[in-house]
């Protein structure tokens, strides 16, 4: 399961309606219509997680072929309850429900389950369920960012690159929101995971992508990262998206062009690691966790 997101420009209006549930402003809509615009007029995300799909239903049938793997989408098409109908009809007896966000809160994978909770009402029952959580520490996972961040770092010169800092980028979330979430210190987990890998390099934790709404959201912003890393001066700058396993708008927009449009204002040299996406670690890491997964609840 994942976020989705517009396939044509024609989407982008009615998909963030989807997402706040109302009208969009007509100034919102403009300047979210540009950002697509930039990066291709569409997001990339259905095709990338179909890539996932199929590499992670190869690896799972290597051993027991048994498995079909379905991709559901909160707030686009294929959504969840669409695929659930297609579940049924194949005659499917046992789901292991697969949010492909790591980091547990009530706004970031618990909407998932409850949409396929909602979406499997009608059933009454006819399917089993088990959800997949706390995968954020898996070796494999931390390998494979391990892996993006190395290549990332191979994007610098050799004589620079003992100095890049680190920034490890995350979805901001409300802070009320999230009271007494463990989403913080499961990204905090994860990184300190990766570093264990890699061993020791400069790094923060910056969020990104805040939405519209008031109040207090979880910082420090990537972009005020920038600034003190340059007041520091710091000039090698290396962001990691560790809190987005597919390219996005949030990857292709905000890290891509954004901040790297402020960072090179600044007189800084701004990279950014490639996303897991369909990378053959990360699709093995994947099937690990379903299987370890069935193991545990047998």
């Amino acid at each position: 399961m994942a976020f989705g997101g517009p396939n044509s420009a024609e989407e982008v209006e009615p998909f963030l309606q989807e997402v706040l549930g109302r009208q969009v402003p007509a100034k919102r809509l403009h300047r979210v219509k540009e950002r697509y615009r930039l990066i291709g007029g569409r997001s990339p995300i259905l095709e990338i997680t179909l890539r996932q799909a199929r590499g992670l239903e190869r690896n799972l049938n290597t051993q027991d072929p048994r498995f079909k793997v379905y991709v559901g989408m909160r707030h686009w098409h294929p959504f969840i309850a669409e695929t659930l109908g297609e579940i049924l009809s194949d005659r499917i007896r046992h789901i292991v429900a697969l949010s492909l966000s790591p980091y547990q809160s009530k706004m970031s994978t618990e909407p998932y389950v409850l949409a396929l909770q909602r979406a499997m009402v009608p059933s009454k029952g006819e399917i089993e369920v088990s959800v997949v959580r706390g995968w954020h520490t898996h070796p494999l996972f931390l390998q494979a960012l391990a892996e993006k961040l190395k290549e990332g770092l191979l994007q610098f010169p050799t004589e620079v690159r003992h100095r890049v800092h680190i920034i490890f980028s995350a979805h901001s979330l409300p802070k009320r929101a999230i009271t007494g979430d463990p989403y913080v210190e499961q990204i905090e987990a994860t990184i300190r995971g990766i570093i264990g890998i890699t061993g020791p390099l400069p790094w923060r934790l910056g969020f990104q992508s805040r939405g519209g709404k008031g109040g207090a959201w979880l910082d420090p912003e990537v972009t005020t990262v920038l600034r003190e890393l340059m007041r520091e001066g710091h000039q090698e700058v290396l962001v990691v998206p560790v809190g987005f396993v597919s390219d996005n708008v949030e990857t292709l927009y905000d890290i891509d062009i954004l901040y790297k449009q402020q960072a090179e204002s600044m007189g800084m040299s701004f990279r950014r690691s490639p996303s897991l996406n369909d990378s053959d670690k990360f699709i093995e890491a994947l099937s690990h966790i379903v299987h370890e997964h069935l193991a545990n609840a047998t």
